[in-house]
């Protein structure tokens, strides 16, 4: 079975393993239970209320090594790039209510409307659609502290 790496964003006023437990519920219900794994670093959001749910929901939670960027090069370039199209861009808003909107705005450009050249200038939509037969979402928590 073949899968695809995506994000799934949400901006939270606070890091805790709290709010990130509680994203994780929500993407679980979203994706009707099909989160196999999650890759994350080894901050204190992803210890002991969300580490506790992986648990509960079945989940393999992986992390990446202390400083080492290079073990999730997919999320590390995704986080370039939501800083130099959407954060220098005018569109970040410290306050959640404001800025999801604007993310998901964002998101919606990106993977469904916005070419990319190294997809045969095609949205990622239209790729996985023609080249994948089986697409799942991957999350991807954005919080303050990658910017």
């Amino acid at each position: 079975m073949k899968r695809i790496k995506a994000k799934e964003n949400i901006w939270i006023s606070s890091l805790s393993s709290y709010n990130a437990r509680d994203f994780l519920y929500r993407l679980h219900y979203l994706l009707e239970g099909k989160i196999e794994n999650v890759l994350t670093d080894n901050g204190p959001e992803f210890q002991k209320y969300f580490d506790k749910a992986c648990q509960e929901l079945n989940i393999d939670h992986y992390f990446t090594r202390n400083h080492t960027p290079q073990d999730n090069p997919v999320n590390e370039r995704f986080n370039q790039t939501l800083e130099e199209d959407f954060i220098q861009t005018g569109n970040f808003s410290p306050d959640p209510s404001i800025c999801n909107p604007r993310l998901i705005e964002h998101c919606i450009d990106f993977d469904f409307k916005r070419a990319h050249q190294a997809l045969g200038n095609i949205p990622p939509i239209e790729f996985a659609q023609k080249h994948l037969k089986n697409y799942y979402r991957c999350p991807h928590i954005v919080h303050g502290s990658d910017f």
